[in-house]
Order: C-alpha cells, then structure tokens, then sequence
C-alpha cells in the first residue's frame, strides 16, 4: 500500500468517541492512518477494500474493526453518482485508552476485549450473526444520550469479541508505516492503478506519471507499499474476479478478459496462486445450491 496521511480525529466535545455517518456519491482513495481504532460499516456502495497490505472487494454489510495506526480506505468502483447519499457508512472511532488504564491493564471482565483489540492490528472482517448484531446497534447508537452510547459500545465489542470466525485482513508481517510522505504522488499513483488496473499498464508508464526513472519508481513504488508494481496490479485483478464470479454467472474466460488477464491460461495460474484454489473451485465454492449467486464477504 502507499505510505498514508495522518487524519486527526476529534470526538464531541461530551463523548470519549466518535460516532459519524458518511453519506457521499462515492468513496474516494484517501489512504489514511489514525491512532484511534476504528469500527466501520458499509450500508450502501461496492469497490474495493484496502486495509494495510490486503486489497479486497467490499459490499453492503461490510463491517471491518481497524487498530492504532492502521493505513485503510475503501474506494468505489463506479464514478460517483447524481445521488448525494449513494455510498453509505457508520464509522465508530476511539482512542485505545478511552476508558483508562482498563484496557491497557485489563480486569478480568475487560480480557476478551483487549485481546480483540490487540487482534485488531491486522484488521478484522466479521460476518454472520455478530456482524448483524452489530449493525443493528451501530444504527442504533445515534438516538442514544451519551452514557447509553458508551454502555453500548462496550456491548457492541463483546459481541465482537466472541466471533470465532473473525477473520484478519493484513499478513502477520505487516507494520504500518505511519509517515506523511510523498502523498500527492502516491495519491498520483494510486488513482490510476485503481482506476484502469483492466487494461495493460506498464511501469514506465506509472513512472512517467509522477516523473521518475522507471529503476527510481520501482524502488519508490516498494518502499511504499511493500509490494512489486506488478504484484499491486496482479491483487486488483484477482480481487475484480472474484467480485465477478460471485456476483454474475459470466463464462470464466470473459471474467479474465474483464479482469485485466491477457489470456485465460495465464488467470487460471495467477488465480490458482493467489487463492489456493482454481476459478471453477472457487466459483462452485460461492454458488447457492440452486445454481444462483451467492453474495458474501
């Protein structure tokens, strides 16, 4: 990922978190780094999900708990409309030491919480029953005074806490790099890549762009983002594939040619890398019973 911006967070000025609904024509790229933790929820738009060095489609329901410092952003996949409020989310901000020393040294009530926060550092995707709770508590949340907003918080991440099927986004690996460098060409970068990732885009291309020697943009390109060029460009593709066999029943050869694939043998052993699984195994993997599509996270 590209190195992040910090983004200063302050809550109301009688609550010790922050509780926001976004309601815009389309998430932008706005790679961006916190120390608070935060919990989002997607309740309108679709595109892709970055979170640390995980690249990953996002949809409706979308509910992600982020640690301190964790680079993210969620960016649609289509121009933005007319519509003000097509893209919709509920996001939940708050320090690590919002209540005190009782998570850093926690009492026995407050563990599981901790750890689910220690947890948090990689980012965490919930689905199922804890993330439908959630959902309904987050909307919730707003119409409440401020004391029934914190009593609900901590019961919102106790729920949380308990999802076994958690499922962390970014490798074990990753360490965030929170500094403020080179944003406008990062951000340069970035906005081309994700937005015309389906067609061939060569390096020295992306080098251009931001007026570099290609040797020089690739050194740039990795120390931002820990990743080669081309293995960027390869996640975005695979990531819009399996968007399009979970949601539509296009031949697999058309999905590779709209995924940005030259030819359907080179998909099949990129995929097959990527997910540890061939694009039928995958496609039968998501399929309803009936033959329908199955629309998951």
């Amino acid at each position: 990922m590209p190195k992040a911006f910090f983004e200063s967070i302050d809550p109301a000025p009688d609550a010790s978190f922050a509780h926001k609904h976004f309601a815009v024509p389309s998430f932008p790229f706005h790679w961006h780094f916190h120390p608070e933790i935060e919990l989002t929820l997607i309740i309108r738009g679709r595109g892709r999900r970055f979170v640390g060095d995980n690249i990953a489609p996002f949809r409706e329901m979308d509910m992600v708990l982020l640690g301190s410092n964790l680079p993210h952003t969620w960016r649609s996949d289509e121009a933005p409309r007319q519509q003000a409020a097509a893209c919709h989310s509920i996001v939940i901000q708050f320090r690590p030491d919002f209540l005190g020393n009782a998570l850093s040294t926690p009492m026995k009530e407050m563990q599981r919480i901790a750890e689910l926060l220690g947890r948090a550092r990689l980012g965490l995707q919930f689905v199922g029953r804890p993330r439908e709770q959630t959902a309904e508590a987050m909307h919730a949340m707003g119409k409440l005074t401020p004391l029934r907003r914190l009593t609900l918080l901590l019961e919102i991440l106790d729920t949380l806490a308990h999802d076994h099927r958690a499922r962390a986004l970014s490798s074990p690996g990753f360490r965030p790099a929170v500094a403020n460098w080179d944003q406008k060409r990062i951000t340069q970068v970035c906005d081309l890549l994700n937005r015309e990732f389906t067609r061939p885009i060569k390096l020295a291309e992306a080098a251009d762009l931001v007026h570099l020697s290609a040797s020089a943009f690739a050194r740039f390109f990795f120390r931002a983002t820990g990743k080669q060029f081309t293995a960027y460009l390869t996640e975005l593709r695979v990531g819009r594939a399996c968007e399009l066999m979970i949601e539509t029943e296009k031949k697999i050869a058309t999905i590779a040619h709209e995924s940005g694939f030259e030819n359907l043998a080179h998909f099949n052993r990129t995929f097959q890398r990527a997910k540890n699984s061939t694009p039928r195994e995958f496609r039968k993997a998501h399929a309803k019973p009936s033959g329908g599509v199955l629309l998951t996270n």
